[in-house]
């Protein structure tokens, strides 16, 4: 390396950066330090000796450096910089120093071929994407001085199969392990207190894991497809489930709500396949839309006291469902709550709801009679479609619509008496209704849409202001 490359012993920004031919290259002693972007791109540089003098080597300095497989950091540096080598995919092991302490942001992201690393105990910050996407990366020990596993800092490290986190950490990042399928236990020291986003999102082969009891923050979508997590136990002090939290973990059995939750997130157990039961504490007064959407085993939940509104196609095809409370707390049901609810049988709708949403027990096959509260004024559309077993309803004199899909294929429905306040009937509102016989359908009726009735084959009798 001549004088016009190093300047006051650093070898100078982006000074070889680009040179795709480059297979080796001789740095001399009196190299003291190693500028940004050095190096960066050279993609047939294989090997590299950096001598003892160095004690700096710049960010981004090796970085997309694709046939680099091995690198010596001198004893001197105290800092592995940031993305100092991303992209080096061939690289399947480092030596780090004693003398470093920090491991900068995105420093080996990308280097698939890493299969392991040991992080000098001198170590306390290890930035986030550090270790993104070494995905060969078996096991790795964090040192003791680190306090916080930053966002994505083993994203994708698809074969990391164990880690120890000390117990100096306090915080988990967002999307810390996420996509860390080989996982299959992780132990979460006590002094922890949050765990971020995303933070085990997708460690498909996780089975297990204990949330200590300082815990009070759990991100959202923190253990979203864990597929093989099979029970877990949130602690005391944690006020909300969060959106996404457990979506997809098909195999969760059983799981603990404590009485400081006060909130569970849209999407919360959604894809739950395999759970049972749980018990919802009284504390609660909300649950998102679709919290518990395709939990097919859940066959009992309870609803707390305080809950004024059952969301949106929170326990939409809960096939397994056999019945539920619903509090008189409650005012509004929303559209689909309890679409698919295959073997549910009987349902109490409190008298002061008013609302009731589209759809909201389409497909309740075994649900046999239903009665709706005074205060409702709408059938929306396709409320009751598909209650095959539906044999009466009674509907209250203040509904003024009736909405399309309604009653569609109600089958078993025999008989329907509309009240005097209905001023109007959507298309295809009793739709293959096919055991419908006698029909009673009131003078105030201004609007009847096509195919209302089609498809009643069975439909004799149909009187109208009092006529036949």
């Amino acid at each position: 390396i001549g004088p016009n490359i190093v300047s006051q012993g650093g070898v100078k920004y982006g000074a070889f950066s680009g040179c795709s031919s480059l297979t080796s290259i001789n740095i001399p002693d009196s190299v003291t330090n190693i500028g940004a972007y050095t190096f960066s791109d050279c993609s047939s540089l294989t090997s590299i000796n950096i001598p003892d003098s160095v004690t700096s080597i710049g960010y981004n300095a090796f970085s997309g450096c694709s046939s680099l497989t091995s690198i010596n950091i001198p004893d001197g540096v105290t800092s592995i910089e940031y993305r100092v080598f991303i992209g080096c995919s061939l690289l399947t092991n480092i030596d780090i120093p004693d003398s470093v302490t920090s491991i900068e942001s995105s420093a080996f992201e990308d280097c698939s071929s890493l299969t392991s690393i040991i992080i000098p105990e001198g170590v306390t910050e290890i930035g986030s994407r550090a270790f993104e996407e070494c995905s060969s990366l078996t096991s790795i020990i964090i040192p003791k001085g680190v306090t916080e596993i930053s966002d994505r800092a083993f994203t994708d490290c698809k074969s990391l199969t164990s880690i120890i986190i000390p117990e100096g950490v306090t915080e988990i990042g967002n999307d810390a392990f996420e996509g860390c399928s080989s996982l299959t236990s992780i132990t979460i020291p006590k002094g922890v207190a949050s765990i971020g986003g995303d933070a085990f999102a997708y460690c498909r082969s996780l089975t297990s894991i204990t949330i200590p009891k300082g815990v009070t923050s759990i991100g959202r979508g923190a253990f979203n497809y864990c597929s093989s997590l099979t029970s877990i136990t949130i602690p005391e002090g944690v006020t909300s489930i969060e959106e996404i939290t457990f979506e997809g973990c098909s195999s969760l059995t059983s799981v603990t709500i404590p009485d400081s939750v006060t909130s569970i997130g849209e999407y919360a157990f959604m894809n739950c396949s395999s759970l049972t039961s749980i018990t919802i504490p009284e504390s609660v007064t909300n649950i998102g839309a679709y919290a518990f959407y395709k939990c097919s085993s859940l066959a009992s939940i309870n609803i707390p006291e305080e809950m004024t509104r059952i969301a949106e196609r929170v326990f939409d095809r809960c096939k397994s469902l056999t019945s539920i409370i619903i509090p008189d707390s409650v005012t509004s049901i929303g559209a689909g709550a309890f679409d698919g609810c295959e073997s549910l049988t009987s349902i109490t709708i409190p008298e002061g709801v008013t609302r009731i949403g589209m759809e909201a027990f389409a497909s309740c096959k075994l649900l046999t009679s239903i009665t709706v509260p005074k205060g409702v004024t709408r059938i929306e559309d396709g409320t009751f479609g598909y209650c095959s077993s539906l044999t009466s309803i009674l509907i209250p004199k203040d509904v003024t619509y009736i909405g399309e899909r309604a009653f569609e294929s109600c089958s078993s429905l025999a008989s329907m008496t509309i009240p005097k306040g209905v001023t109007r009937i959507g298309r295809i509102a009793f739709y293959d209704c096919s055991s419908l016989t006698s029909i009673t359908i009131p003078k105030e009726i201004t609007s009847i849409k096509h195919n209302a009735f089609s498809g009643c084959n069975q439909l004799k009798d149909v009187y109208y202001a009092g006529t036949e």
